[in-house]
């Protein structure tokens, strides 16, 4: 009765995995390169957070934020909702992007798009048969 399939609602979850370089590039679509001291080297532009692609789940998601009573993160973290589930084997963590209202979409590259991720998570919370994990509403543009 921990996790009841009936509250369970579908949701995906991408690990933070690595950090992207973003290239210059020239008309044609090449990447563009500079010689330094006698080594050939791509012209880097930005860099920006890489993740994996994202894997679906089952989970029991909270309507809003915690009251002081409930509180399992303490008093001064800034949390929008909570998901509890007894799956103890999900390796979501911190820097982990959660997609609840939409469905995850791609950049043009292929890899997943960070910004169509509905919330970040922002804590942990381990217990010998549960996990609740604090999550934050990101901004969306548009």
């Amino acid at each position: 009765m921990r996790s009841l399939k009936k509250n369970m609602q579908k949701l995906h979850y991408s690990l933070y995995s690595k950090q992207i370089m973003i290239y210059e590039k020239d008309e044609n679509g090449n990447i563009i390169y500079d010689e330094i001291d006698g080594e050939v080297l791509p012209r880097i532009i930005a860099e920006r957070a890489g993740y994996s692609e994202p894997v679906s789940f089952y989970a029991n998601i909270s309507a809003a934020n915690g009251t002081s009573d409930s509180e399992v993160f303490g008093v001064s973290l800034d949390y929008t909702k909570t998901i509890s589930t007894s799956d103890m084997t999900l390796p979501i963590s911190e820097t982990s992007l959660i997609w609840f209202e939409t469905e995850p979409t791609y950049n043009d590259d292929g890899t997943v798009n960070e910004a169509s991720a509905d919330y970040s998570v922002v804590a942990v919370a381990r217990s010998l048969n549960n996990v609740v994990y604090a999550i934050k509403k990101l901004a969306k543009e548009g």
